[in-house]
């Protein structure tokens, strides 16, 4: 029976499209440089505000006791809105080993041990994507919408967005805190620039490699799926 039944999980992963990141960032998308916009892929959510009134931006994992949630929160100045960009997800195996994993070196630490040489569950490979795979799979019918229970999960003013994975949330959180920070970072597959980036929109025209950089958060489209 449990051959059969990882059988069948190895026949949805093989069905299901490959789960790489699909955040872009599309540079100098806001005609108002100063105002930057956070869309979810093929849903109407999207979020636009001013750049220069960003406070914070931080990341969270919390469980709501059935659930483990991935959270950035944005907070902006004069206004009595945050914004709560999530993911959501049952428990799964790769959760559980690392738990136990993190638990186990704590325990050598204050036993005055090596940490590095506490025993360790291996993280699952191929078994963890499928599980992944699967309980997206399940969610798909209410992929894209919040739920709001009043006031229990949260309050009225707040702007909440749901996305498809934790590795596409963090990617989106490097990002942005990296932009935030003052630092640049590289424009990823799939995003576009406008013209007024001659050369990059030229190389990308004759075939070669844009070599795209965004360097502030104003004027930046972000599309995470």
């Amino acid at each position: 029976m449990r051959l059969k039944l990882l059988g069948l999980m190895a026949c949805t992963l093989a069905t299901l499209p490959p789960s790489a990141s699909a955040l872009q960032m599309k540079k100098k998308a806001v005609p108002n440089g100063g105002i930057f916009g956070i869309e979810v892929a093929n849903t109407d959510l999207s979020f636009y505000g001013r750049a220069d009134h960003i406070v914070s931006v931080s990341f969270q994992e919390y469980t709501t006791g059935a659930l483990i949630v991935d959270e950035v929160v944005i907070d902006m100045q004069n206004s009595n809105q945050q914004l709560r960009i999530y993911t959501a997800r049952p428990p799964g195996s790769a959760d559980v080993a690392d738990r136990a994993n993190r638990a186990s070196v704590a325990n050598s630490q204050n036993r005055g041990l090596d940490p590095s040489a506490a025993s360790k569950l291996p993280i699952p490979g191929p078994l963890s994507a499928i599980e992944s795979k699967v309980n997206n799979l399940t969610q798909s019918s209410t992929a894209g919408l919040v739920v709001k229970t009043y006031p229990a999960t949260t309050h009225a003013k707040t702007v909440e967005m749901v996305v498809s994975s934790k590795d596409e949330l963090l990617k989106f959180y490097t990002a942005f805190r990296t932009l935030f920070s003052g630092a640049t970072v590289a424009a990823t597959a799939g995003s576009s620039v406008d013209g007024s980036d001659a050369a990059n929109t030229a190389a990308a025209a004759q075939g070669g490699t844009a070599n795209v950089t965004i360097n502030q958060i104003g004027g930046t489209v972000f599309v995470i799926e």
